[in-house]
């Protein structure tokens, strides 16, 4: 779907577009240098040792030549930040001072009814109060000694802006409301809790977190979004606490260390995932500062997309007992064909990762990780290896058990192997267990099977050769072709599919004068995933021409003539039929379409 069809005007994203500078907003993550017409750097999306990626000025486009990522400000924003469309797109608006709809800002009816700044503004300020609690009050020696039992250090505590919420009924509702907030958006965001009974029709409320230590919770930018809260002692009340879910707070799109891991992630090309706030903050202290945590629920498909768009590989790390095993099955199918290399690393029983690190150091840790299986082979191994009777029955079963997870993956190498691996381990051919895998009927997202059928590519790619396509298209993109130009680019002489789309765009596009708005074009076309990354190539592509009217001359003759050639050979095949079975009359006419098209060809070449 283009960004346009999520309630977005192509307008106004234009207009952001225009407004940002794309050299100045990429400079602030990757150093760049002038070179020719671009500038190059070393792409943030992968590692590399040679500058392939390239950002152009002029047409406010990114592409790398080495991992074919491109687009333009809100493709790079997403990407580099772990942002969702709209999320970009309000950052950007911010920094350009273009405003949005009051329909975009609220595509759906806000729950809340509190607005995204004041939701902010509100838990900023919250996250400060709870924040100076621990520091400096004198009933946050509590948290401050159990933070400190706990093994994490005062640098952590300012790190993560940890905080206190003392045992009071009203401590931050009551500050919260001295610094303008209304008792009404305390109940709102979730900071307090309305009484069943209020007292004389006045709302009656009460501070949601009380005698708990205070984790905030931030959004990939670091802007607080909710809090979880944990208490200090075995009583009976629930040991971890979260804010509940508003418009602008969803658990399960939410990582907690996120803002803290985001560059370390990057620059790594891996996060961690843990499972708890203990684990990530003792990971960030012993110098693995691309560690993340879900907020206490499972993993959902939400934070594999964010997990997607952030890194290219993740490690999970679970307790070694039958739980972790669990907890790490859990994740296959949300994984599997993500575009996500996934490894797992399990800790010895009685262990996790907060305990192992205090107890055995980096070291032992990197030991675990460089052992760490794929987390399909981690699958793989963990039902081969159940305890069984080994009887045709049990090898059966782990057989279709096996099978069935190899049905989803889409890798044929990886399905050969592993097919190989089951043959020998449970002493069945392995033909018989090609034969047996297209016979499973495999549920999937929305209850229906999957198919082994091959499934269209996603995206274009440029191609190679015809030459004199693709510089008309570079021309195109890139604002260098003129009025008369343009009305020789028809969609029926271009042979390449993407070449052929992307002239059908044009139409869309072109003015009264008879030129075409460019960077309505260029936003149209990257703001579709499939044109993207192949738009992005052609618009930042250095083209050094000595004399451009005639090379663009010199492609449009190419072009015009290879197309007619092409409809000569279709009139020349009817012409042979007609002349086998005696039409005379339909031979009289193909031959004046031939006579006419060579006389074309002729003036053509002349020309």
């Amino acid at each position: 779907m283009n960004r346009e069809g999520r309630g977005v005007p192509s307008e106004v994203l234009q207009q952001i577009r225009d407004r940002i500078d794309l050299v100045e907003l990429i400079s602030s993550y990757v150093s760049l240098t002038k070179a020719g017409q671009n500038f190059k750097g070393l792409c943030p999306f992968h590692s590399e040792k040679s500058p392939s990626f390239s950002v152009s000025p002029a047409r406010q486009m990114f592409y790398c030549f080495g991992c074919s990522v491109g687009g333009d400000a809100f493709t790079f924003l997403m990407k580099q930040e772990g942002l969702d469309f709209m999320e970009a797109v309000r950052e950007l608006s911010q920094r350009s001072g273009v405003p949005l709809p009051v329909r975009t800002e609220r595509s759906s009816p806000s729950v809340s009814g509190v607005s995204r700044e004041r939701y902010f503004q509100i838990y900023e300020t919250a996250a400060g109060w709870y924040h100076q609690n621990l520091l400096k009050s004198p009933e946050g020696r509590r948290a401050r000694e159990y933070l400190l039992q706990r093994g994490i250090t005062e640098e952590s505590w300012e790190r993560f802006q940890l905080g206190y919420a003392p045992d009071d009924w009203h401590g931050v509702g009551k500050w919260l409301e001295r610094q303008g907030v209304k008792p009404e958006e305390l109940v709102k965001t979730g900071l307090s809790i309305r009484k069943e009974q209020s007292e004389g029709g006045r709302i009656s409320i009460y501070d949601r977190f009380r005698s708990r230590v205070i984790f905030p919770i931030s959004d990939a930018r670091g802007q607080v979004i909710a809090f979880g809260g944990r208490t200090m002692g075995t009583d009976s009340t629930a040991k971890y606490l979260n804010s509940p879910e508003t418009d602008y707070f969803c658990k399960s799109r939410s990582l907690y260390g996120l803002p803290q891991a985001r560059v370390s992630g990057s620059a790594a090309g891996c996060l961690y995932l843990v499972e708890g706030y203990f684990d990530v903050i003792t990971l960030h202290q012993y110098g693995l500062a691309n560690a993340v945590a879900p907020l206490g629920t499972a993993l959902t498909a939400d934070h594999v997309q964010m997990l997607h768009r952030l890194v290219p590989s993740v490690r999970l790390l679970f307790d070694g007992d039958a739980a972790g095993v669990g907890a790490a099955l859990r994740t296959l199918d949300l994984f599997m064909n993500s575009g996500v290399e996934v490894r797992v690393v399990l800790f010895p029983q009685g262990e996790d990762p907060d305990s192992f690190m205090r107890t055995n150091g980096v070291q032992a840790f990197r030991e675990l990780e460089e052992k760490a299986p794929t987390l399909l082979d981690f699958a793989i191994t963990s039902i081969l290896n159940k305890t069984q009777q080994n009887s045709i029955q049990d090898r059966i079963k782990r057989a279709d058990d096996i099978l069935a997870i190899l049905h989803k993956t889409k890798n044929p190498i990886e399905k050969d192997e592993y097919l190989k691996i089951l043959s020998e381990r449970l002493g069945i051919r392995q033909e018989l267990l090609q034969k047996r895998m297209p016979t499973l009927r495999i549920a999937v997202p929305g209850g229906k099977p999957s198919h082994s059928a091959p499934e269209k590519p996603l995206t274009h790619v440029v191609p190679k050769g015809k030459a004199e396509e693709r510089d008309l298209i570079i021309l195109l993109l890139q604002g260098r072709l003129e009025a008369d130009h343009l009305a020789h680019l028809e969609e029926e002489k271009f042979t390449v599919e993407l070449y052929r789309e992307i002239v059908r765009h044009v139409e869309v596009h072109r003015e009264a004068s008879g030129l075409v708005d460019v960077e309505s074009l260029r936003g149209d076309l990257t703001s579709d995933p499939v044109f993207e990354s192949a738009v992005s190539q052609l618009c930042v592509w250095e083209m050094q021409l000595e004399n451009q009217a005639e090379h663009i001359q010199g492609c449009l003759r190419t072009l015009e003539g290879k197309w007619l050639q092409r409809i000569l050979e279709g009139v020349t095949t009817r012409l042979k039929t007609a002349e086998r079975e005696g039409r005379q009359e339909e031979v009289d006419r193909l031959n004046a379409e031939i006579n006419a098209l060579l006389g074309r060809k002729a003036v053509l070449m002349a020309s």
